[in-house]
């Protein structure tokens, strides 16, 4: 079972989080780092449960704000288009359920992250630094691949559940917000 383990792990990831719809390129499927954050900012949030009162209204969509949110616009559906939740792109700040913090400093990250720090809004991001400021789940790169770590501490702190499914492919940072 140990060597089949990494395998497993492999199928539900795809199965969770996969396909995320990159363009083919010949033989190869390529996609754009905006690209694949945007896709996976749609996935993720079926693996995320807000609290009562939070989160998008039944038929409501999410509301995305992201620091730059030009780069991903391309990549949300116009309201009523695709399968699953629905969303709007917003520019930050703004009242949102899902913050995109890209393209900011960290000094700018910071601050960010301490502004909404307790609120329930899934804080996603891609800085190394960010888990420990209180991000709810970090982007990383690692062999040319796209990855999630995903901070339980930082979720609880929102009010926000992570699905034990997301949990088992996400490296998981095990330090507390502010350390």
């Amino acid at each position: 079972m140990g060597a089949l383990r990494p395998i497993l792990l492999a199928v539900l990831f795809w199965a969770l989080l996969g396909p995320v719809g990159p363009a083919l390129a010949g033989d190869r499927l390529t996609a754009t780092p905006d690209q694949l954050r945007a896709l996976y900012v749609q996935r993720l949030v079926r693996y995320v449960a807000w609290p009562d009162g939070a989160g998008p209204a039944p038929g409501e969509p999410f509301v995305v704000a992201a620091t730059d949110p030009a780069p991903l616009r391309p990549y949300f559906p116009a309201a009523g288009q695709g399968d699953g939740p629905r969303f709007r792109l917003v520019q930050w700040p703004a009242e949102c359920d899902v913050l995109v913090l890209a393209g900011a400093s960290r000094r700018e990250t910071a601050a960010i992250l301490k502004r909404v720090a307790g609120k329930p809004v899934l804080t996603i991001t891609q800085d190394p630094d960010a888990p420990a400021l209180g991000a709810v789940i970090n982007f990383y790169m690692q062999g040319g691949r796209l990855k999630l770590e995903v901070s339980p501490e930082a979720a609880r702190r929102s009010g926000l559940i992570v699905s034990s499914r997301l949990l088992q492919l996400a490296r998981i940072y095990e330090g507390a917000p502010g350390e």
